[in-house]
Parts: C-alpha cells; structure tokens; sequence
C-alpha cells in the first residue's frame, strides 16, 4: 500500500461511522478518500464516481492498495453520457447522470446489500457531491444522503464522501453535512496540506499536517 499521510492515522472511521471529506479543489480529496477507504480493513468498497469513469477509479485503487480493485463495485454517473460504457458487469453499474440520484440509490443498494447478504463488511465512497448539486436541487441531494448515510449506519458499514468547499458555499455545505457523523476539513498551507475533524470525536480537532516531510 503506497504510504497515506502520516496525519491520517490519526483518523479513527469504526463501523458504522460516516465521515464527509472537504476541501478547496485540487487539495487530493478523491485520493485522500480513496486512502481513508483502503486504510479500513473490509471485503471491498462501493464507490460512486460523478467525475471520472470506472477504469479510472480502478486504477487510482490499485496505485493507493495493490489488489484492491479486485473488492471494488463502482457506480459510474460519468461514462454513459459519453458513450464510452459497456452495460452493467458484476462490478460496475452506469447511471446516466450525477443528477439521476434514484438510480445511483439503487446502484448502491444493490451493491451494498449484496455484500450483506453475504456476511461481508464494505465500505461506500463518494466523489464529489459537488458535481450531484450541479446537477440535482441542494434538498434532493441531502434526502439523498440522509437516507443512505442511515443505512450504511445501520448495516455497520462505513461510508466517506468528499465536497468542493470552493464550489458550495458555507450555507450548503452545513447543509451536506449534516447527514454525517464528522467533517474532515482540508486546507493548504505554505505548500502543505493541513487537516481538522469537526463533529463526532474521529480525529484532530486543531490543523494538524496530513503530508509527511
């Protein structure tokens, strides 16, 4: 597994714990997800990807956590417009748009109950709401992840999503929040990238370094 850094051993996500990650573009979010999702031992990961296609999210898994893709179901809301999608397969599902928010509710659920039906653990990553509000009303959105957070929560899963801080403004962002247990805030510092944890006890409250170095 390549090295995540060394301030987010300090991020403690139990089963059940829903955590959204936030943070100015071009801060690392999806990689940094990714590196949280990996770093928690289950039997695989569901991930909804709004910006960039399946096969890209497979190998962006298998650069953070060798072997990890092979555990990995990805709801694609990004191929199928452009008409590079090859149908449903066992691990991939397409959605038409990142606004088609009952779809990928159906996506996920189906994938996740699989998974527990088998007596498996998994995880569910998201990235970017940032791209779903684009797309779909700001309360669609939030009825959206209050009822899936609420199952992930119930199935004692885990589940981190990431937000562009610098495309939804602070009202909205309160807003999105709110159907998870923390935030974990990113920023930028004199060339580093520094993190806090807002909400339920799952990290550093004050700017802690997330770089090693």
């Amino acid at each position: 597994m390549t090295p995540a850094g060394a301030g987010l051993d300090a991020v403690a996500l139990d089963p059940g714990t829903t955590l959204l990650v936030s943070g100015p573009v071009m801060t690392g979010k999806r990689r940094l997800v990714i590196e949280l999702l990996t770093n928690h031992a289950a039997d695989g990961t569901v991930f909804v990807t709004t910006r960039r296609g399946a096969a890209a999210i497979e190998r962006e898994f298998e650069s953070v956590a060798p072997g990890s893709s092979d555990r990995l179901s990805v709801v694609d809301c990004v191929s199928a417009g452009t008409g590079t999608s090859r149908g449903r397969s066992d691990d991939r599902e397409y959605v038409s748009t990142p606004g088609d928010l009952t779809g990928i509710g159906i996506a996920v659920t189906e994938f996740l109950r699989e998974r527990h039906s088998r007596g498996e653990q998994a995880n569910l990553g998201l990235h970017s709401l940032s791209t779903m509000v684009m797309y779909a009303d700001l309360r669609r959105v939030f009825q959206y992840l209050h009822v899936v957070m609420g199952r992930v929560s119930a199935a004692d899963f885990r589940a981190v999503c990431s937000v562009d801080s610098s495309v939804v403004d602070e009202r909205d962002l309160d807003v999105l929040s709110q159907p998870f247990d923390a935030r974990l805030e990113l920023r930028e510092r004199e060339g580093r990238r520094e993190f806090r944890v807002r909400g339920d006890d799952l990290g550093p409250r004050g700017w802690t370094p997330l770089d090693d170095g």
